[in-house]
């Protein structure tokens, strides 16, 4: 039995969550100026990503094998979505509390689900080694 619990609990969570901000910023991305700065003023196609990573997301979660080549990629993508979500608050000249507090709430979460998905692979792959 593969010891993939923390794992399976952070990808469901990180896929869960990219869902529903894809389906909110696809619904209140043009009426909702926090989530529409968050898409960078392209709610619908930044949305649409969202869910299809989430689709991804959940399938490795759910899926009775884990890919871990597909974890690490996850794991990579959050870490991005961090840094390109920082990089992106720098560049701005105006943006509103709403939409600050937004992006940095929603990067924090992002690198919560990187930290927790990289510490689950860890733990899998040590009691991989336990085994043998």
């Amino acid at each position: 039995m593969e010891n993939t619990s923390l794992l399976r609990k952070a990808l469901k969570a990180n896929g869960f969550f990219s869902l529903l901000m894809g389906i909110i910023t696809m619904t209140l991305g043009n009426t909702v100026t926090a989530v529409y700065e968050m898409a960078n003023g392209q709610p619908l196609f930044f949305g649409m990503q969202l869910c299809i990573f989430s689709l991804f997301v959940l399938f490795n979660a759910f899926y009775k094998r884990v890919f871990m080549g597909l974890v690490w990629f996850i794991i990579v993508l959050d870490i991005l979505y961090v840094l390109l979500g920082f990089y992106s608050l720098s560049l701005v000249e105006t943006i509103s509390q709403g939409g600050l507090f937004l992006i940095i709430i929603t990067n924090l979460i992002v690198l919560m689900f990187a930290f927790f998905q990289t510490k689950g692979v860890l733990t899998y792959k040590k009691s991989k080694r336990q085994v043998l």
